[in-house]
Order: C-alpha cells, then sequence, then structure tokens
C-alpha cells in the first residue's frame, strides 16, 4: 500500500517489509514527493533467540527471492496449543487499515462515520483462539466490544493526557495510534514455511502501524513505525534481539557510505562524493537518510547492563535501546556479505559476522585495513560517538570504498517469555543540505532526529494550534460585521501549548547551557486572520494563494469584532 501523506511516499507491506516493489523489484520510499527519487531501496525486521532446547529460531525478511517468506499476514489462532492460522485468515489480513485523525475527531464531534472508522478491525475472534483487542480503539461503554454505534472510535488520544506508568513513573502511550495519518496491520511468522531464514517459527502476532505528520518543519521529511510484539506461544526464548535491517539505495545506490551515532540509536546513508551523479541520483550536495532505534524491548530486571544508556543501571521498566550496528556488502558467500543461512541472520543481529568472528574496532571490521585494532566492539563506524573508544572511526577513515550498502541495527539480548509484549518504534529521518556536501547533510540530519527523539519523548503530541472560533455575522448598512466568539471546550485565545520539539537546554555566548522553563518553550494566543476566500473548496492550504484567498483583517486576541 502506498503511504503518503507529507513529504514522502513509500510503499509498506504486509510481510513483514517496507518501501520497496517486490514486483518490480524496485524502489519506493521517494522523498521528496514528486522528484522521482527514492532514498531507501527496502526494509524489515529481524527477530532472533533460542528455544529452552537451545534451538535457534529467526523470524526475517529481504527480497523475498524465489518467493521466499517469513511473514504472513493476521492474528494468530492458539485454540490447539500451537501458534496457527489458516489460509483464510491469512487471505482476509492480506490488507491494510488506514485512519486519517481529522475523520475520527470529525465523528467524536458528531459527524458521520466513515467507512474506515465502521470496518475498523477492533477485535479478534476468540471463536478462533486470537486474541479479544486487536487494532487499537477507544472502547466508549467499556464493554472491550469495538462498536462505533456506541461510540467506539480508532484510538487517536483526542482530548487531554497520556497517562503515567505507576511502575516506571514515566509518560505510557504505546496502545494508541499517532500521525494525521495511521496505517494498521497485522503480520505473524507461523503462516507458512519459513523460506527466507529456514527456521522454524517463534509464534510471533506483530500489530504494525506506520505513520506520519504534515508539518511546516523537519518532522515533513520524517515516517514512523511501531510494533507491539506478542510472544503468542508457550517457548521462553533466550539471548534474543530485535533487529531493523535496511537496504538503503540514496538515489544512486553504487556510491553509498554507512555509519552510526550511538548516544542517538541512529544509523545512516550518506554520499560517498559530493554529487550523487546518474539518473537515479540527487546531484550535487545529496541528502542524508538515517533510521533511528526510538523504542526497544524490555530489558531483563536485574540484568546489570544500562540498557537505555541514561547512566542508570536496572531501573524499572529499562528498555533496549541500539546496542549493535553491523553493515554488510552484496555479495554472497563472504563473511561480511549476505546472510543465507539461520545462523547468518542471527551472527548478524548479535554483533557478529557470518564465519562468527567478532567484529572489531577500526578499519573493515575484521582486524585489518586502515585504523584496525583487533579489539571487540558492538558498532561499527561511529566516529567519535562510541563512549568506549577515542579514535574516530567512519568508512572514509578505514579507506573503505563506496558501495551498495546493507545495515542491522539491533537491541538486545533480553529473555521473550510466553506471552510477553513488546514495543518497537523506529523512524526514518531524511535531511538535505543546500551547501557543505554529503557530511553537511548528516549534521541536520542528526539535527532533525533529536527532534524526532524529542516528539517520541512527548508520545508524538506535536502543536495543534489554537482552535478556530465561531464566527457570528451580523450585516449592517453597507458592510459586515464579523464577531469572533470562543465558545466552551474550545481553545482558541487561553490556547497555550509547550513545543516539545524545543529543547530543554540551549548553549549561551559562553558555551554553557542555560534551561528554559516551560514557559519559555510555549506558544499562547496571538491573534486572528481573516480571510476571503473564491469559494467552499478553498482550505487553510491555499491562503497564500491570491487566485482563492484575500487576507482582509488582522486583529489581535483582545479585539472581538471587525467591521468590514
Amino acid at each position: 500500500m502506498l503511504f503518503r501523506s507529507n513529504q514522502v511516499r513509500a510503499r509498506v507491506l504486509v510481510g513483514g517489509d517496507l518501501w520497496w516493489d517486490p514486483v518490480g523489484q524496485t524502489p519506493y520510499y521517494e522523498v521528496p514527493i514528486g522528484s522521482g527519487k527514492n532514498s531507501i531501496f527496502s526494509g524489515a525486521l529481524w527477530i532472533g533467540g533460542f528455544d529452552q532446547a537451545g534451538q535457534l529460531k529467526v523470524a526475517a525478511q529481504t527480497y523475498r527471492q524465489s518467493g521466499s517468506n517469513d511473514f504472513w499476514g493476521g492474528p494468530i489462532n492458539t485454540s490447539s496449543g500451537t501458534p496457527s492460522i489458516d489460509n483464510a485468515t491469512c487471505d482476509a489480513y492480506d490488507k491494510f487499515w488506514p485512519i486519517i485523525r481529522k475523520e475520527v475527531s470529525d465523528f467524536v464531534a458528531g459527524g458521520e462515520a466513515t467507512n474506515e472508522i465502521k470496518t475498523w478491525p477492533g477485535n479478534g475472534d476468540i471463536s478462533k483462539g486470537e486474541l479479544p483487542l486487536l487494532a487499537p480503539f477507544f472502547d466508549a461503554d467499556n464493554n472491550g466490544v469495538y462498536d462505533y454505534n456506541a461510540g467506539d472510535y480508532p484510538y487517536f488520544l483526542l482530548t487531554g493526557d497520556y497517562g503515567t506508568n505507576t511502575t516506571t513513573g514515566k509518560v505510557e502511550c504505546n496502545d494508541y495510534l499517532f500521525g494525521d495519518k495511521s496505517i494498521w496491520w497485522v503480520f505473524n511468522d507461523v503462516g507458512n514455511i519459513k523460506t527466507e531464514t529456514s527456521s522454524d517459527p517463534i509464534g510471533l502476532e506483530i500489530r504494525a502501524q506506520a505513520f506520519s505528520f504534515k508539518t511546516s518543519n523537519e518532522i515533513n521529511f520524517m515516517t514512523f513505525y511501531k510494533y507491539q510484539i506478542i510472544n503468542r506461544s508457550s517457548d521462553v526464548l533466550d539471548s534474543t534481539y530485535f533487529g531493523v535491517w535496511c537496504d538503503p539505495d540514496l538515489g544512486n545506490a553504487a556510491d553509498d557510505l554507512v555509519g552510526c551515532d550511538v548516544g542517538l540509536g541512529l544509523g545512516f546513508v550518506y554520499n560517498g562524493d559530493p554529487d550523487d551523479d546518474g539518473g537515479s541520483g540527487y546531484g550535487l550536495n545529496p541528502p542524508a537518510v538515517g533510521i533511528d532505534f526510538f523504542q526497544g524491548p524490555l530489558a531483563d530486571p536485574n540484568d546489570g547492563i544500562d540498557n537505555n544508556k541514561d547512566g542508570v543501571i536496572d531501573e524499572p521498566g529499562e528498555q533496549i535501546i541500539m546496542s549493535r550496528f553491523v553493515y554488510y556488502v552484496n555479495t554472497n558467500n563472504v563473511p561480511n556479505g549476505n546472510p543465507n543461512t539461520t545462523d547468518d541472520y542471527y551472527e548478524y543481529l548479535s554483533g557478529s559476522w557470518l564465519d562468527g568472528l567478532p567484529i572489531t574496532y577500526g578499519g573493515d571490521g575484521r582486524g585489518g585495513g586502515s585504523g584496525a585494532t583487533g579489539t571487540p566492539c558492538n558498532y561499527m563506524f561511529p566516529d567519535n560517538t562510541d563512549p568506549n573508544f577515542s579514535t574516530p572511526w567512519t568508512m572514509v577513515t578505514a579507506n573503505l570504498q563506496p558501495d551498495d550498502m546493507r545495515w542491522l541495527q539491533s537491541a538486545g539480548t533480553f529473555t521473550l517469555q510466553p506471552g510477553a509484549i513488546n514495543y518497537i518504534t523506529t523512524g526514518v529521518i531524511w535531511q538535505r543540505t543546500t551547501a557543505g556536501g554529503p557530511l553537511a547533510s548528516v549534521s541536520l540530519l542528526k539535527l532533525a532526529d533529536q527532534k524526532a527523539q524529542a516528539i517520541f519523548d512527548n508520545c508524538f503530541k506535536i502543536l495543534d494550534g489554537p482552535d478556530a472560533p465561531d464566527l457570528a455575522i451580523r450585516e449592517g448598512d453597507r458592510k459586515l460585521i464579523l464577531s469572533l466568539e470562543n465558545v466552551a471546550n474550545k481553545k482558541v485565545e487561553l490556547y497555550n501549548e509547550v513545543d516539545a520539539v524545543i529543547p530543554k537546554a540551549v548553549q549561551n555566548a559562553t558555551g554553557g547551557f542555560d534551561t528554559l522553563t516551560d514557559a519559555e518553550r510555549s506558544y499562547t494566543f496571538q491573534g486572528y486572520k481573516i480571510y476571503q476566500v473564491a469559494d467552499a473548496t478553498v482550505s487553510d492550504a491555499d491562503v497564500n494563494d491570491i487566485s482563492k484567498a484575500k487576507l482582509i483583517a488582522q486583529v489581535r486576541s483582545e479585539e472581538h469584532t471587525s467591521e468590514l
């Protein structure tokens, strides 16, 4: 399904992979829309660990070579005691459920239910052994059954704030929909024989949503992905990793370099020279694109590790962020090439080469090349962001040539318990400089990623802006008197909202940092602009088009009438 609501046009697929067309074997992550240029070829989730008998189980996806596949649509049935799904259910869930926030808010305000609201898959079929709750919904009558006629609706949080987890003390916002537009779907790894990894099934049910925001800043070039991953089997999986795999063809795929930022949890690709040439290339000052691992699996209690790198060990509800970053090349039968066996996928997830050798810091990561140390490490090409090493390491310092790259960023290890629910949230960040070449785009990318992290930390609550007032019109002698009226339950002149994108600390002129108060990070209401429009089809996006709209008055907030 094509996914578009801002400056990105991307394809999502039911079977665990993203951003490409498997039929035409072509990329489909176009940024900006209308440019005809793609920044990513493909991506997917990888998961792996060992059951109690010591058997390795993995679920992953790459290119569906010769029909290979590890994931299928639909929720899992456990009525027989073993996770399963029949062909009819797979076929029924081989689809997506797109939903727009505004159609939900209009419905809640008293409007008609759209077809998307009426057909929202809020419930599983418990007669088949499915879980009773499926796609997230607001349960107006609290009976556990989705029914839009009772006031239930797809669960965007339209009012109020997200609750706080009493155990962790942190804001909890997992079981909601996000963005101006969201696409929801569900898939599993038990629907058939797994021909991508040749692994036995794990028993995973994965509820996914892709979403984005239409804004006037860097967020307009981002897309986000949230996965609720449920272990529907009765097996414990030890030494488990969740990973995000990416084949990042940045315009021209043959001249790419990759790297990571450990503190940001960011993997990224940038061009190997100042000109991304060729028909598919971006040209001079090409962009950089990255994937941020915002939210990872829950760490095992008392594991003695600072899994989220905040300086606190074994805190309640601690999540694992990016703990490995590995790259490999598009070549077969070499230790740093394409994976083929079950073991291969897990080697990359756990930060090793396909021959089992550990990744070592510097050079080519195998103890050779410029700057090689032979010291095992967890992150390849982190520049100067790996706190365990003082010498910067990039593909440039290692004298590695630009090529058609792949990368995997993973989070682990942890124990996946039966019935466990984990949430994985990622985002694709895109930025392009106008001068300074590829590394200038990387710098912009990292700044944009910090803003993305801020809105994730704020549960993806971006500025709503004030509500529109009610407009009353009285006719006078050759004039109209417009009254802008504040009404109950509207945030108009009393509007005040903290912008989570504005950092809490900013650098001052002396090189230190000043802490901003919430008031200093907030927007308040200032006044009104009143437009005369050509007809009822004109929207707020058209107000700067003089053929469609004309600014006729600008009114301060303390003024309530304007005679025209």
